[in-house]
C-alpha cells in the first residue's frame, strides 16, 4: 500500500512539474504576443552593437521564407556579416578578414531559425521539444522560474539543452544559458518595449564563462518590413 502510494505521488509531482513549465512558457508567449506572433512574418532591427570597447551600427533581418542577414557599419563603411537567402549565403570570416559560403551544418541552423522568429521556445512541441521545471533560481538578484527545453535534433551543432529564466512578476524571459563546447554562454535580453503588439528586448547582452563579450541595444523594429533588395544575398567579390 505505502509502495502504490509513493508511486502515485512520484506520477503525480511529475505531471504537476511538467504542466508548471508548460504553463509557464505559455504566459511567457501569451505576455510578447500571443496569437499575433503567428501572423509576423518579418522582422527589422537597427541598433549598436558593442564589443570590446567598440560601438557599431548594426542592421538585421529575418523572414519566415528563409531570408536572413545582418550587417554593421565599421569606419563609415556597411559590411555585411551574415546574408542567408533561404538556400545558401554567406558569412564574413575573422580568420582571412574575407568572406565564406555558409557550411551547410550552419545553414540548417538559419533555416530552422528562420521558421521561428521568436525563439526556440515558441511552439517548441512542434518542433519536437520537451520542456522540464528545474525549480526556483536566482539569475543576478532575480529569483526565477526556471525551464529547461531539450531538442534531440536541435538545429545548433553541440547544443540540444536551452536552459531559460523566466521572470515570474512579469513572465519575460530573462536568460538563456547554453554548453557549447566546454563554454556557458549566457544571453540575457532586457528593456522589453512593444512593437505593433509584440514585445520584444531592446537590449540584449552575452556572456561566455561570465565575461561580458558583447551587447547589443536596438533603437528600432519594424514588423512586417518590406523585403530587402536582393543585392544583399550576393557575395561580394574578393
Amino acid at each position: 500500500m505505502k509502495k502504490t502510494t509513493f508511486l502515485l505521488f512520484l506520477l503525480t509531482s511529475t505531471a504537476l512539474w511538467a504542466q508548471t513549465a508548460d504553463q509557464i512558457i505559455q504566459n511567457y508567449i501569451n505576455k510578447i504576443g500571443g496569437t499575433k506572433l503567428d501572423q509576423v512574418h518579418a522582422i527589422l532591427q537597427k541598433g549598436t552593437m558593442s564589443s570590446n570597447g567598440m560601438d557599431f551600427p548594426m542592421e538585421s533581418y529575418q523572414d519566415t521564407s528563409g531570408k536572413i542577414y545582418s550587417k554593421i557599419k565599421m569606419m563609415g563603411t556597411d559590411m555585411t556579416t551574415v546574408a542567408f537567402d533561404g538556400q545558401k549565403g554567406f558569412m564574413f570570416d575573422n580568420a582571412s578578414f574575407g568572406y565564406k559560403d555558409i557550411p551547410d551544418s550552419i545553414a540548417t541552423h538559419y533555416k530552422s531559425k528562420a521558421k521561428n522568429l521568436f525563439g526556440y521556445f515558441y511552439k517548441y512541441k512542434a518542433n519536437g521539444g520537451k520542456v522540464k521545471y528545474l525549480g526556483k533560481q536566482k539569475m543576478d538578484s532575480l529569483q526565477t522560474d526556471v525551464v529547461m527545453l531539450s531538442i534531440a535534433k536541435s538545429p545548433i551543432s553541440g547544443i540540444n539543452d536551452f536552459t531559460a529564466y523566466f521572470n515570474p512578476t512579469t513572465h519575460l524571459l530573462t536568460a538563456l544559458k547554453v554548453l557549447k563546447s566546454g563554454h556557458i554562454i549566457v544571453t540575457k535580453p532586457d528593456q522589453y518595449k512593444s512593437f505593433d503588439g509584440i514585445l520584444l528586448p531592446t537590449k540584449i547582452s552575452t556572456e561566455v564563462d561570465g565575461n561580458p563579450v558583447m551587447t547589443l541595444t536596438i533603437d528600432s523594429i519594424k514588423i512586417i518590413p518590406p523585403a530587402p533588395d536582393q543585392s544583399i544575398f550576393i557575395k561580394p567579390k574578393q
